[in-house]
């Protein structure tokens, strides 16, 4: 180990976080993995055979405790972010926590406290801010008048999902769509005012946040969507003027002086997969994404996975399927910012920098246009946001 490099103590070795961030950690020249926990052995040692951390645990309070750790990255079963979050704090150990921070506006709150108070760098993982797609958004939106109105639409096949990420399947609003609430806000540079969401049937709903500046945007929500289909699209209209993004490949503007009409942008390569798409993505954009998530839906139906994502054998005749070595899931091919996230934050945090990631106050904000939203599907009214419920 180099020793300027950054020290890593990183908690739970799930599919998301060994392709995301164990990988960038271990491609980083500025990041080292130092310490990886998770309770499930088998997944653990999987993860430390490819990146060679100093120690492994089945702990994660050991990652949180060791003194060797300079920054702590967790992403596990969102019932436990609060506590791991909360710990780190309270031990001077700057985190990175995966969304939702917490599943509660009172334990979001917490966290927001101890982070005002101590000064520890922590962030939540909405790295749809850090997206090259996003940051041309950014210019748009700041040269644009308010009010604008947004749609939004984030839907997937829930059947994808294995027993072992049944938290996956739980309130989308809570575990999917803090994402939206939070880029919404990051885009307008507004809070939100009030949601009124509506809902055909669990985890598939329509969702309407009104912000302080006016704007207004509606967010389709859904689990039963088709994986052929781009998992995310916004489409702004904006001061006689418009632009659309599609799953953070491709953004198409309509009257915009000064922006391309078109932009392509690269997918997000992986190791141990075929990574063909990357520059495919940069050359034909939504087409090219059409054609291989087309491909990857094709043979998640013909394998069975989607009849029974639990059938380990399903799963291998569906990376036959898909070839050798296979393209990674499909919801991981475009590039959503997720090592510039995490390496912002490292780096920052540990120069004693102010990170430029989402920070305790936005996740509780998130959270709570999140519990807002349930509040109104159960009551069936909107619900009035007051940004002191969210800032401590």
């Amino acid at each position: 180990m180099k020793p300027e490099q950054i020290r890593v103590g990183v908690i739970g070795c799930g599919r998301f976080m060994r392709r995301q961030h164990a990988q960038t950690i271990g491609r980083s020249d500025a990041l080292v993995l130092h310490h990886l926990a998770d309770k499930d052995t088998g997944a653990l040692e999987q993860v430390a055979r490819r990146y060679k951390p100093a120690r492994t645990s089945t702990n994660w309070r050991d990652v949180v405790g060791d003194g060797e750790v300079d920054v702590v990255v967790a992403g596990v079963d969102p019932k436990y972010h609060a506590r791991i979050a909360l710990a780190a704090l309270q031990a001077g150990k700057p985190i990175y926590v995966e969304k939702p921070i917490a599943e509660t506006i009172e334990a979001a709150l917490a966290i927001q406290r101890v982070w005002r108070r101590t000064g520890v760098p922590v962030a939540v993982g909405f790295n749809r801010r850090f997206a090259p797609a996003v940051k041309m958004l950014s210019e748009i939106f700041a040269s644009t008048a308010r009010p604008v109105s947004i749609l939004y639409r984030i839907s997937d096949d829930g059947r994808i999902n294995p027993p072992q990420r049944a938290w996956k399947k739980q309130d989308r609003l809570l575990i999917e769509l803090v994402h939206i609430f939070d880029l919404l806000s990051f885009l307008l540079g507004s809070a939100p005012a009030a949601v009124y969401a509506v809902e055909a049937r669990f985890n598939d709903a329509v969702v309407t946040v009104q912000f302080a500046d006016g704007s207004c945007a509606s967010i389709l929500s859904s689990s039963y969507g088709s994986l052929a289909q781009p998992k995310e699209q916004l489409e702004a209209v904006l001061d006689r003027a418009a632009v659309q993004m599609d799953d953070f490949v491709e953004v198409r503007t309509y009257g915009l002086a000064g922006f391309p009409q078109r932009s392509f942008f690269p997918g997000r390569s992986y190791d141990g997969c075929d990574n063909s798409y990357v520059e495919a993505f940069a050359e034909r954009g939504l087409a090219a994404y059409l054609q291989l998530r087309k491909r990857y839906n094709d043979a998640m139906v013909a394998s069975g996975v989607l009849t029974d994502s639990g059938d380990a054998e399903a799963w291998r005749r569906a990376s036959g399927l898909l070839g050798d070595p296979p393209p990674p899931q499909i919801n991981y091919c475009a590039d959503k910012g997720w090592a510039e996230a995490l390496e912002s934050f490292c780096r920052c945090a540990a120069a004693g920098n102010k990170p430029p990631n989402a920070d305790a106050a936005d996740a509780a904000r998130a959270t709570a246009c999140a519990l807002a939203g349930r509040r109104s599907i159960g009551g069936g009214k909107p619900i009035r946001l007051d940004p002191a419920r969210w800032l401590a």
